[in-house]
């Protein structure tokens, strides 16, 4: 009889508790590849910042489709060296995305970048990140010998 009255308390108990709450954190973090590409394409601010940390290009690239990103998300998107050429090409697009100085050198520092897509977002950069460039070791040969003749052309 008292194991009965104790197993009523407990489930009354178990009843009365609210629910875990998961944060968003949590629920990304669970989600298979198809979900994420689907969360991508509407996730609000946090989700798309926990989405760019999610390393994963083909979410990515559906983060990119999202029509809410931001300029400063782009910027923090071109960082990532797991960017497909698809994805970049679509940024590239963007006319908006493209006014901001950073989001172009990201695109031509990005090693994943095609090098038609460099040649010609290098053309538009001014001359400081034109030597931040042709200074990185990790830039591409070919991409830092244009970036030295654009500057030896400048001077």
């Amino acid at each position: 009889m008292v194991e009965e009255a104790l197993e009523l308390e407990a489930e009354a108990e178990a009843e009365a508790a609210p629910p875990k709450r998961q944060s968003l954190f949590d629920k990304v973090r669970a989600m298979k590849r198809p979900q994420k590409i689907l969360f991508a394409l509407k996730a609000n601010r946090e989700g798309r910042i926990l989405l760019i940390k999610s390393n994963d290009p083909q979410v990515y690239h559906f983060l990119v489709k999202n029509p809410r990103m931001t300029t400063d998300e782009i910027i923090a998107l071109t960082k990532s060296a797991l960017l497909q050429p698809v994805t970049l090409e679509l940024i590239a697009r963007n006319r908006e995305w493209m006014k901001g100085q950073r989001v172009r050198f990201n695109i031509v520092l990005n090693p994943k970048t095609p090098l038609p897509l460099c040649l010609n977002t290098l053309g538009y950069l001014d001359s400081f990140n034109i030597k931040q460039v042709a200074r990185n070791p990790y830039v591409r040969s070919a991409i830092r010998r244009i970036a030295l003749r654009k500057l030896q052309q400048g001077d």
